[in-house]
């Protein structure tokens, strides 16, 4: 019996808004055969004008270091641009990749979207510690 080498890991990739941020949701395995679809994704969704990026991975299960590298890139690119870029719904199979990779440190990261809604809230109000 020959070994499976064609195994295909699909990934969906969704694009939606939430209060004025670009909103990537992805479901499946992010593979190095996969991972160009996100790459097109994230990259699109940074030459937007919008306040930010989230990146619910909330259906995923498998990432590969091209895929890390992607956010990593994205990350980089909006700090640029002084605009916020969340990572949401971060599996425990997928924390260990994230931790090996130094990325938990270096990523905005929440447990669920509304959370990371909230992250990028703008802030109101004057500085602390000035007059108000």
């Amino acid at each position: 019996m020959a070994p499976e080498t064609d195994i295909l890991w699909y990934l969906r990739v969704e694009r939606r808004d939430a209060e004025g941020l670009a909103v990537v949701i992805c479901a499946g395995r992010v593979s190095n055969r996969t991972c160009p679809e996100l790459e097109t994704a994230l990259a699109a969704a940074a030459d937007e004008p919008t306040r930010g990026l989230i990146l619910d991975l909330t259906g995923v299960d498998y990432i590969s270091s091209s895929g890390l590298r992607a956010m990593e890139s994205t990350s980089a690119r909006l700090a640029a641009s002084g605009r916020p870029f969340v990572v949401c719904g971060v599996r425990e199979s997928l924390s260990v990749a994230f931790d090996l990779a130094g990325l938990a440190r270096g990523l905005a990261i929440e447990p669920s979207l509304e959370a990371a809604l909230a992250r990028c809230e703008p802030s109101w109000g004057p500085p602390s510690g000035g007059p108000s």
